[in-house]
């Protein structure tokens, strides 16, 4: 994989220093200075004196061609050689001194560079042309046609000629001879990726993939710390909430799938919705078991489906994530048709068809190959091919859902309403605000796990210029100097609260209510465990007759209360509302 953003990122940086270097116009009246034995292409050049404009400071000039060929080796073993060679002719040209004697006999000297010819500069653009054309717009002066302001081309065909003229005293022309000089060797056609990234050549193996290349010849190392000294305490938060997150839907499972002595629809829901929240959080377990999780016992190579563990976390993370997202309509649609005092019918049509989705938007994306790791996630959907098969996968059915969600909660609403007027019962009012509030957190958790890549993707810019500045500092040789600030810390702390409460969600609306407490009394399982134990005398069950069978209804809504309410609300309903009575 290539992180095609962030290599033209760090070209977008190092043409612009080479801009700056050679657009400037000439500025005539400088000196020849010697090369400094610190130049970085001070070994290179056969001359030992080049022309330094006027105001222009050695050590500058020296630093900042240094922090160019550092640049350079995030380009191509081709493009390199050839841009150091215009580079150091352009930066430190042959400097040409002409000595002429004035109407007055006097002697004067006259010191002008020698330009890189322009073949030397068309050897570099044809392998960098991938780098300048990334940003043709902004690096057009870079091309081997470009000229100065005065007219005088910036790389010669054969020479330069520079006119000096000064009123009523001289007026010269000089013809300088271009340079074509081939300065560099085999050696710097060598690229040395800066640490912590790798070099490409020696460590990505044919056949295998999920490397992220920087550029063609530089990938990242794994593991990569997106945010740095933060990791750690994203992965404690990550692991705390998911295992409050395990343990509700553990007793979600054990209320509404286990104990009750018959399982009526809505607790088939919820049981549902549970089960999902539990694989998910088993995959984050799976994955806290093994450091650098997301990383291969390759060097450099993050995970892919070729990794067995890989492809069992995201196998069970997809499944867990699309279970649940599937029955929370489900379970807004039993709340609206509960709020008109009706039966969910063909339930076992929803239950095949749902169960059947489910299992296809998770095998699929295993038969395309597309489970893997990221830098920056655990092994999941890759977004190769332009995210299609997340769209397909999860998003849209993710999409969907949300639609559902907002229609039955607000047509429940409407319908609890309007039962609230015609019989107030603050206990119905109160069971009916759990549920509504249990829909808006559902809705929540899908919007924003839905939308935080899209957002993410339209902040890449930052995020790219973050890392520029980070590959900047490490070409310099002391990576420990260098920390990476991307953006987007908060929202990815606030991502994972929101994927680790997912489970947590359905306990707040359908865990803490009273008929939870009726299920595990009237529970002929439990019972039996009592009596096995021996705890049967010291927990002490109350079989009240008088209370509706929990089991059956799935609501706290006594007998009479139903009646009364169902009568009321005859006034509101249409005819058939009658036949709803119990």
């Amino acid at each position: 994989m290539k992180i095609h953003s962030f290599s033209f990122i760090i070209f977008y940086f190092l043409f612009l220093i080479i801009l700056f270097v050679n657009s400037q116009d000439i500025k005539l009246g400088g000196s020849c200075e010697l090369i400094d034995s610190n130049s970085p292409c001070f070994s290179n050049l056969n001359y030992t004196k080049f022309y330094l404009p006027p105001g222009d400071s050695i050590a500058q000039l020296n630093k900042n061609v240094s922090d160019i060929i550092g640049w350079l080796d995030f380009t191509s073993p081709e493009c390199k050689p050839n841009a150091i060679n215009l580079i150091c002719l352009k930066s430190y040209p042959k400097c040409e001194t002409f000595n002429e004697t004035l109407s007055n006999n006097t002697n004067i000297s006259f010191n002008l560079p020698s330009l890189p010819c322009n073949s030397i500069c068309m050897k570099a653009e044809t392998p960098c042309k991938i780098f300048i054309d990334s940003f043709s717009n902004l690096l057009k002066d870079l091309s081997c046609n470009s000229i100065f302001s005065n007219g005088e081309p910036m790389f010669p065909i054969n020479s330069t000629d520079y006119k000096i003229k000064e009123t009523n005293n001289f007026d010269f022309n000089f013809n300088v001879q271009c340079n074509d000089l081939i300065i560099f060797d085999n050696a710097s056609s060598v690229i040395n990726c800066p640490a912590p990234l790798l070099n490409a050549k020696d460590y990505v193996l044919p056949g295998k993939t999920t490397y992220y290349y920087i550029t063609d010849s530089c990938i990242l190392d794994c593991p990569f710390e997106v945010y740095p000294g933060k990791t750690k305490i994203l992965e404690r938060t990550n692991y705390t909430l998911t295992s409050i997150s395990f343990i509700t839907c553990i007793f979600m499972i054990l209320t509404f799938g286990v104990l009750p002595n018959k399982i009526t629809h809505r607790m088939e829901s919820i049981l549902s919705f549970s089960c999902g929240g539990c694989i998910t959080a088993l995959s984050l377990f799976i994955q806290s078991r093994q450091d650098n999780f997301n990383c291969s016992s390759d060097p450099g190579r993050f995970k892919s489906q070729s990794d067995y563990l890989c492809l069992l976390t995201g196998l069970i993370f997809q499944f867990g994530a699309i279970t649940s997202i599937f029955w929370s309509p489900m379970i807004a649609y039993d709340f609206y048709i509960t709020s008109t005092l009706g039966k969910i019918r063909k339930f076992g049509i929803y239950r095949i068809v749902l169960w059947s989705f489910i299992f296809v938007l998770s095998a699929l994306p295993a038969f395309g190959g597309k489970y893997s790791a990221t830098v920056a996630t655990s092994c999941w959907i890759n977004s190769d091919d332009g995210s299609a098969w997340q769209y397909v996968s999860f998003y849209i059915p993710s999409w969907i859902a949300m639609g559902l969600i907002c229609i039955f909660s607000i047509l429940s609403v409407i319908n609890v309403s309007k039962m609230y007027i015609q019989s107030p019962n603050n206990r119905i009012l109160f069971f009916n605000i759990k549920i509504v509030v249990t829909l808006l957190l559902f809705l929540f958790v899908l919007t924003f796990a839905s939308s935080l890549k899209f957002y993410m993707e339209e902040r890449m810019d930052t995020y790219f210029d973050a890392i520029a500045v980070w590959a900047r500092c490490i070409s310099k040789g002391d990576p420990s100097q260098c920390e990476l600030h991307a953006p987007g810390y908060d929202l990815k702390a606030l991502n994972i609260v929101v994927i680790g409460i997912l489970g947590f969600t359905v306990f707040i609306g359908y865990g803490l209510d009273p008929i939870v407490l009726h299920i595990w009394m009237e529970s002929k399982k439990f019972q039996w465990v009592l009596r096995k134990c021996r705890l049967n005398k010291v927990i002490k069950l109350n079989d009240n007759n008088n209370n509706i069978d929990n089991n059956e209804s799935g609501t706290t809504i006594s007998n009479s209360e139903r009646k009364q309410t169902t009568i009321k609300m005859s006034d509101v309903s249409s005819p058939t509302s009658k036949s709803l009575e119990p």
